[in-house]
């Protein structure tokens, strides 16, 4: 799995990186279709409820899912996406894992 981040320099502590990195692999352990992860920290100072953004999109099975969250500080941010994340993942691994509902039949002539 590919784990890409976009961060302000020097805005987004270490640890909190580390602690992100540590549970998007975890996800890809459980299903070893997620083949990417996207994370983005920015500032975005018209949002009323909260300044400091984190999104995280990751591509399962070709489709994309994203999960964005505003907060007073990134931790607190990336606690909020970190709490809606499993959910989402868990959804696309049932989906995925669901039969189809296109019916296939062969007629003889």
């Amino acid at each position: 799995m590919t784990i890409e981040f976009l961060t302000p320099i020097g805005e987004v502590h270490e640890w909190v990186i580390d602690d992100i990195k540590k549970k998007l692999t975890e996800f890809h352990q459980r299903d070893k279709d997620i083949s990417r992860a996207q994370v983005y920290f920015r500032k975005n100072p018209k949002a009323f409820d909260g300044d400091f953004v984190c999104e995280i999109e990751l591509t399962i099975f070709g489709n994309s899912v994203m999960v964005q969250r505003n907060a007073d500080s990134y931790l607190l941010a990336e606690r909020e996406v970190m709490k809606e994340l499993p959910r989402i993942v868990d959804e696309q691994i049932h989906q995925q894992n669901e039969p189809s509902d296109e019916i296939l039949s062969t007629v003889k002539v």
